[in-house]
């Protein structure tokens, strides 16, 4: 049997859904749908492989799908909130050091005494290799400790921004994925994200950290200004 064919609605929403900025701007009301309408026309004919789509019906299911959105301004203002109540700390000087998984396994034990000493420590598994970020100092112990033949990759110059967030966070979706199009508008990259509780761990250059900072806390404090 073959694959069900996609209504024009089904087709607008799997368009609508993967330019965030669309959706955002639909929540917020400030979508000429006519034009936007004939914006994707195009698009939702190839998607949901249709002859001929008149804009007109992009147009009606746009402002259908819009109505469906209303609901999400709620889940948007309890993002909101938990950002509100987030604090925010700078860890600089920092090595990203990934290891094969065979060789942490096996020296695990002797390392400990090691990594006690470090100012900032995190251990990520992977399928394959673990990854740390550990303050420059200990850095360079590490990589002394395994050898540089079971090292995958070593990068240097690294920041962490430490979000520290009310426990509502765990059960929040999309707080994450807030700040980081935030960041992603400002061109920053971000090398690696880390959740750990109420914690989220951004690993970022280190000429990207006070831009970085100062984004995240200028958005934090608005954002505690309007929850008063």
């Amino acid at each position: 049997m073959g694959s069900k064919k996609l209504s024009v609605s089904n087709a607008v929403r799997k368009i609508i859904t993967t330019h965030p900025s669309l959706l955002d701007c639909i929540k917020l009301g400030v979508v000429n749908y006519s034009s936007l309408a004939r914006l994707i026309v195009d698009e939702v004919k190839m998607v949901g492989d249709f002859k001929e789509v008149n804009s007109n019906a992009v147009k009606m299911s746009l402002i259908r799908f819009s109505e469906m959105l209303k609901s999400r301004r709620t889940i948007d203002e309890v993002i909101r909130k938990v950002l509100a109540g987030t604090t925010i700390e700078l860890q600089t000087d920092l090595k990203l050091i990934t290891l094969r998984k065979e060789v942490v396994f096996s020296r695990i034990r002797d390392f400990m005494p090691i990594i006690t000493q470090a100012r900032f420590f995190q251990l990520t598994q992977g399928t394959k290799t673990f990854t740390m970020i550990v303050s420059d100092d200990v850095g360079r112990e590490v990589i002394k400790f395994f050898g540089r033949e079971f090292i995958e990759e070593v990068i240097n110059d690294q920041s962490a921004i430490i979000l520290i967030s009310p426990k509502d966070i765990i059960t929040v979706p999309g707080v994450i994925a807030y700040i980081t199009s935030l960041l992603s508008w400002h061109g920053i990259n971000i090398t690696q994200v880390i959740s750990c509780y109420v914690d989220t761990i951004l690993v970022l250059e280190r000429k990207d950290a006070l831009r970085t900072y100062s984004l995240i806390e200028e958005l934090i404090t608005q954002l505690r200004a309007l929850n008063k």
